[in-house]
C-alpha cells in the first residue's frame, strides 16, 4: 500500500506541471470603430476635448498590441487645420500613449507643420516611422490630410517645450498586459490659436491573449489538491 501511495505521489508530482499549465492560446484581435463623431476641438485651448469610450465585451485578458486609426479634419466653413498645433493621447487604465505632440516642432520651428489634418493609423512599428517628422518623408498637397501608417509621436512632454529631439517613451506598448475591457479615452487639444480642427472618427484594434477558459482554473485546483493530499499521507 505504501509503495502504491509513493508511486501515485511521484506520478502526481511529475504530471502537475502538465496538469496545471495553461494551454497555448491563440491570440485574438478585436476592432472598435467610433465613427461620425464630428466633435470640435477648442482652438487655442489646452483643456481640449476628451472622447471616452467604454468597452465591456472584450475577450482579451492581456493585450500584446494596439493600433489606432485617427481622422482629424477641417469643419465646414472653417479655416484650415494647422497640424503643428495638435496634441493627442490615448489613455486606458494606467497606460498612456502620446499619438501627436506638435508635429514638426523643432528648435528652428516653434510652430510645427502647417498641413491640414490627419487620416492615419498609429502602430509602434508603423512603416513610415516617427509621425513628428512626417515631412521628412511626405509633404501632403495643400488642403489634404496626412495619410499612411506611422509610429506614435511618443514624446511625453509639455507641448510648449517638445522638440523633435525630445525623448520618446510613450508608445502604444504601454497598454501591453492590460485587459481590453474598461474605459479608453482619446484626448485632443489644439494648443495654439489659428485653424479649427474636428475629430471625425477613430478606431482601436486590440490584439492579445484571450481570457482563460474556466476549465483551466479547475484543472489547477485538482492538480494542487492531489499533490497536497500526497504530502499529507506522507
Amino acid at each position: 500500500m505504501k509503495l502504491f501511495l509513493k508511486s501515485s505521489c511521484l506520478l502526481t508530482t511529475l504530471l502537475l506541471p502538465l496538469l496545471t499549465a495553461s494551454p497555448l492560446r491563440a491570440q485574438i484581435t478585436e476592432t472598435y470603430n467610433y465613427t461620425n463623431l464630428n466633435l470640435f476641438i477648442p482652438d487655442g485651448n489646452s483643456s481640449g476635448l476628451a472622447s471616452a469610450q467604454n468597452i465591456f465585451s472584450s475577450a482579451i485578458d492581456a493585450i500584446t498590441r494596439v493600433r489606432v486609426t485617427l481622422s482629424l479634419g477641417t469643419p465646414p466653413d472653417s479655416d484650415d487645420v494647422f497640424n503643428g498645433d495638435l496634441y493627442v493621447y490615448l489613455q486606458h487604465g494606467p497606460g498612456i500613449s502620446i499619438l501627436l505632440n506638435r508635429p514638426g516642432r523643432t528648435s528652428g520651428n516653434a510652430f510645427g507643420y502647417g498641413d491640414n489634418g490627419f487620416d492615419v493609423t498609429f502602430a509602434d512599428n508603423g512603416a513610415n516611422g516617427d509621425i513628428h517628422n512626417y515631412q521628412n518623408l511626405i509633404i501632403p498637397p495643400d488642403g489634404s490630410p496626412v495619410t499612411g501608417e506611422w509610429q506614435p509621436d511618443a514624446r511625453m512632454l509639455d507641448p510648449d517645450a517638445v522638440l523633435d529631439t525630445s525623448t520618446r517613451n510613450a508608445f502604444l506598448s504601454t497598454f501591453n498586459g492590460l485587459g481590453g475591457n474598461g474605459q479608453w479615452t482619446l484626448f485632443l487639444a489644439d494648443v495654439s490659436s489659428g485653424g479649427t480642427v474636428m475629430l471625425n472618427s477613430f478606431s482601436l484594434q486590440i490584439t492579445g491573449q484571450p481570457v482563460p477558459e474556466p476549465g483551466t482554473a479547475a484543472l489547477f485546483a485538482f492538480g494542487a489538491g492531489a499533490l497536497l493530499s500526497c504530502w499529507r499521507k506522507k
